[in-house]
């Protein structure tokens, strides 16, 4: 457990330098190397979060929450035949886990009881809507809007707590923009979007928007322990 707070700021921008080194690397490259490096940016992020080890719950559910976001990745990104389904799976199981970590932490008895109804209504809500759109919806599309409904609660309730979880809820906000953009992407079977449209305009740009977006993301949430750390860690002089 690091608590060196020198150290844990020179690690976390040697990190952030490092993932955004990688961004503008894939950015820039294509084929095989895309997807390879956008994976070892996600893994990056996972191992950095080992530096705030400690049997807690917020570093552990932080850490299981990168962990499902890396096995995600790899059947989203680095596969060679992408697998949506346990991708959308694991990134449902890392917002199920950010969200026991915001829900534990929080002080406020009364918030914590409205925190979970609004999460139980509105998951239910969006589900039943989503069987009643689409009929007789696949499971892809079940867990995927399960996933989102649960990101958008968790962004709400970072918000709620800004100066506490303020990294978090940009990271989650990000995080938002991004699948935004990927679930627009995958609406084809669902709806058909014209090719003169704004909508795919803004999902086909020229460039990686939803990486752009997403990468940050995990670099926050892989960082959101740190303000916590500092205020108990110590200074010491190398």
């Amino acid at each position: 457990m690091l608590r060196n707070k020198p150290v844990l700021i020179f690690s976390t921008a040697a990190f952030l330098l490092t993932e955004a080194a990688i961004g503008l690397w894939f950015h820039l490259s294509s084929g095989r190397t895309v997807p390879v490096l956008q994976f070892i940016s996600i893994i990056l992020a996972c191992l950095f979060c080992f530096l705030f080890a400690e049997r807690k719950p917020a570093y552990l559910l932080t850490q299981a929450a990168l962990l499902c976001t890396v096995g995600a990745d790899y059947f989203l990104v680095l596969a060679e035949e992408r697998a949506q389904l346990p991708g959308m799976i694991f990134f449902s199981v890392a917002q199920s886990a950010y969200f026991l970590r915001l829900w534990l932490e929080d002080p406020n008895r009364t918030r914590r009881i409205w925190h979970l109804s609004v999460r139980g209504g509105l998951t239910l809500i969006v589900l039943t809507v989503t069987v009643a759109v689409l009929g007789r919806p696949d499971a892809l599309a079940l867990v995927s809007m399960f996933y989102y409904t649960n990101l958008i609660v968790n962004l709400i309730f970072a918000f709620i707590r800004f100066r506490r979880c303020g990294i978090m809820a940009i990271g989650f906000l990000l995080f938002l923009l991004c699948d935004t953009l990927i679930g627009l992407a995958f609406i084809d079977p669902y709806f058909t979007i014209p090719a003169d449209s704004f909508i795919h305009t803004l999902i086909y740009p020229g460039f990686d928007l939803a990486w752009a977006f997403y990468l940050p993301s995990q670099m926050l949430l892989a960082i959101s322990l740190l303000p916590e750390r500092l205020r108990n860690s110590r200074t010491v002089l190398l």
